[in-house]
């Protein structure tokens, strides 16, 4: 490290402290990181290096003795008795090396560890009584958490009944596969919205809800490593880990436990190459001193467990050339950027196009055409280019210049408010119609039995269908120019169709794909006014003012019904005498007057009467409307045992306040 003044440490340490902040709070709390760990981890490092050197510098609030991030989400908080910890880093061999000499040191004799893969997800405790899951939590700033019961309980992997009524905690990593990342970015990608950046942030941002039913339909797992409180027959780490598992509880099986350090060495060898592989992100390989009592001995500094290290994998990046960025339209017409690169070999495979998401992050890295970049995988999965090496950029760059047209059908593209995806509206986009026709015929929607993709492909290239209007007038000799279509599976399909014209519109609703509206809301609109005519003559207010609806769904399907094709497509719909009346349950009646009637209503804390989901319907019925967070529009908070923030909230805003049995006394 280069020779500096007291003057010159204490700013660069200033500096150095409010950027890692910065990203610290995009990392932990926005689950929105804002750089990549290697430059994050480079920078911590510098940090600790400063502190080392000028021990006057080192302050309580620094981050290098501070665990995780802030807390100021709307969860309720959960205080850890026993701190979740962080984990020190290292970034070779050598200060692995180094991190063994200092272990044997302490301990007086050889050490033997038990060596795990450093799984990238987000730290979380379980907590059970008499063998039940009582409470689900995460690591937080490692002294006080959130409490994520509710969420937790959707998450397959995680028993809520042990086979022993055991009262203890474990805690462990939950993760996002890279299969179900994927997945969940594809999802985001056709809704117009913003990418999570790696499978970490994917998973902090599902078990973070504040709606269980988003946790639910995102594939989260877990492993579990720690045992906090194990019985006093489990004395090492590896033991703990095979109890565990036989408990109930997913647990890594690739751990081992070894007793040299070229063993080890081996072992980060192994799985440098086979991370790739794995269906689960990896970032590094994690050492941990197995015997329990010598982790006792050992301890922990103030952020940090003295008996175990992680050594983080060093990132792998290439340089490569942009030749071209193309535009693919979706099928909700969301128009997505990708560039197009010279051939790379990158972590295990040849990479040649990586997605830009979305024309505000092309404009954000200023990525153009000849331009020199840094290609990597996020989270070991995505190709992403990290940034542009402007050193190397042309004398003649200019600029890359967002179209204004869909590629597809030429119409002008729309960038609706809240978006940060580009869109084509057009319903008869060809780019579209083929993921529009399979959506339409998808048993969320109208439930066209046997017209799978492969089925649309065929009717498409054989250009019997345009739009799904048109498949309201496919006839028999129609179908059998299709490949291995014989007379039954022609007369079934006709069949599908001809019974899917008597479904309530709601379902029809659903089947267009306009953005946003999805099943519910296409639900409580038909409720609402009934039928698709009257529901295309309605402004952004009037169905904005249906509860749960809101703005955006509102401005979409107005900005989709006011296009002279879709109003076309309906048209084409009626006459092949498609039904476009609301069939399902009325409309439900208004509540009577009551004290809740009309009222915004926060629950916070822990209610001992009802569930949480159950006092919501209960007030829902008396025509409240009950939300997550607290602001000046809210009339009451009510609480339970252990209210945190939302209740702080409320004080300071001078919102009023009832006890559970308060507002069971009004319900009553």
């Amino acid at each position: 490290m280069a020779i500096v003044t007291l003057e010159q440490a204490q700013s660069e340490v200033e500096k150095l402290r409010k950027q890692l902040d910065e990203w610290a709070d995009a990392y932990y709390t926005k689950d929105s990181p804002e750089v990549e760990d290697n430059v994050y981890d480079q920078a911590y490092q510098r940090l600790v290096e400063l502190e080392k050197q000028f021990p006057q510098l080192v302050t309580p609030d620094s981050i290098t003795q501070r665990v995780g991030g802030d807390l100021n989400t709307e969860l309720t908080k959960v205080t850890h008795e026993i701190p979740m910890l962080s984990m020190g880093d290292v970034f070779s061999k050598a200060e692995l090396r180094e991190f063994d000499e200092r272990m044997q040191k302490l301990a007086g004799q050889p050490v033997v560890y038990n060596v795990e893969l450093k799984i990238d997800g987000l730290s979380l405790s379980l907590e059970y009584r008499e063998g039940k899951l009582v409470r689900a939590s995460t690591r937080g700033n490692g002294t006080v958490g959130e409490d994520v019961t509710a969420n937790v309980k959707y998450i397959k992997d995680v028993p809520q009944t042990l086979p022993q009524p055991l009262t203890t905690e474990v805690r462990g990593e939950c993760y996002m596969g890279k299969d179900a990342f994927l997945k969940l970015n594809r999802e985001r990608d056709e809704q117009g919205l913003s990418n999570f950046a790696n499978p970490r942030n994917a998973a902090a941002g599902s078990l973070r809800q504040l709606d269980p039913k988003v946790t639910k339909k995102r594939s989260l797992s877990t492993f579990i490593y720690t045992w906090v409180n194990p019985p006093e027959d489990i004395t090492s780490q590896h033991q703990a880990i095979a109890a565990m598992a036989k408990l109930g509880f997913h647990t890594n099986e690739t751990g081992r436990r070894l007793a040299t350090m070229e063993e080890i060495f081996a072992f980060i060898d192994e799985y440098t190459e086979k991370r790739n592989s794995l269906p689960y992100g990896i970032d590094g390989i994690v050492l941990k001193v197995d015997d329990l009592a010598l982790q006792n001995q050992l301890g922990a500094t103030v952020k940090v467990p003295r008996w175990e290290i992680a050594y983080k994998f060093p990132p792998e990046e290439q340089e490569t050339i942009v030749r071209d960025i193309v535009w693919t339209v979706g099928r909700t017409g969301a128009v997505t950027p990708t560039a197009v690169m010279d051939p790379v070999e990158l972590a295990g495979t040849t990479v040649a196009r990586a997605v830009l998401h979305n024309p505000d992050l092309l404009k954000q890295k200023d990525v153009r055409l000849g331009d020199t970049v840094k290609l990597h995988k996020a989270g070991d999965i995505i190709p992403e280019i990290s940034e542009v090496v402007l050193a190397k950029r042309p004398a003649s760059s200019v600029p890359y210049e967002i179209p204004t047209t869909c590629p597809s059908c030429g119409q002008k593209l729309v960038h609706l408010d809240g978006e940060v995806a580009l869109r084509c509206i057009n319903p008869s986009c060809p780019a579209q119609v083929e993921e529009g026709i399979t959506h339409f015929a998808s048993r969320p929607a109208m439930n066209i039995a046997g017209l799978g993709p492969k089925i649309v492909r065929q009717l498409i290239a054989k250009d019997l269908v345009h739009n799904v209007a048109d498949l309201y007038y496919l006839t028999s000799d129609d179908l059998a120019q299709l490949d291995h279509f014989k007379d039954k599976a022609i007369s079934n399909l006709l069949n599908a169709i001809e019974r899917s014209k008597g479904n309530s519109v709601e379902l029809l609703l659903t089947g267009l794909g306009i953005d946003h509206v999805g099943a519910k809301a296409a639900r409580l609109i038909s409720q609402k006014f009934k039928n698709l005519p009257k529901i295309m003559d309605q402004g952004v207010q009037e169905i904005a003012a249906i509860d749960t609806i809101g703005t955006t769904i509102a401005e979409s399907l107005t900005a989709y019904f006011s296009q002279p094709e879709a109003q076309k497509l309906i048209q084409e719909l009626v006459d092949a005498g498609v039904n476009m009346e609301y069939l399902g349950e009325p409309e439900p009646a208004e509540a009577p007057d009551n004290f809740f009637k009309d009222k915004t209503v926060v629950l916070t804390g822990k209610l001992e009467h009802y569930s949480r989901s159950e006092f919501t319907k209960k007030l829902q019925a008396l025509g409240a409307k009950v939300t997550g967070s607290v602001s000046k529009k809210t009339d009451y908070v009510v609480y339970g045992a252990d209210a945190g923030s939302k209740y702080a909230k409320a004080q300071s805003l001078g919102i009023p306040l009832l006890t559970e049995e308060e507002a069971i006394a009004e319900i009553e």
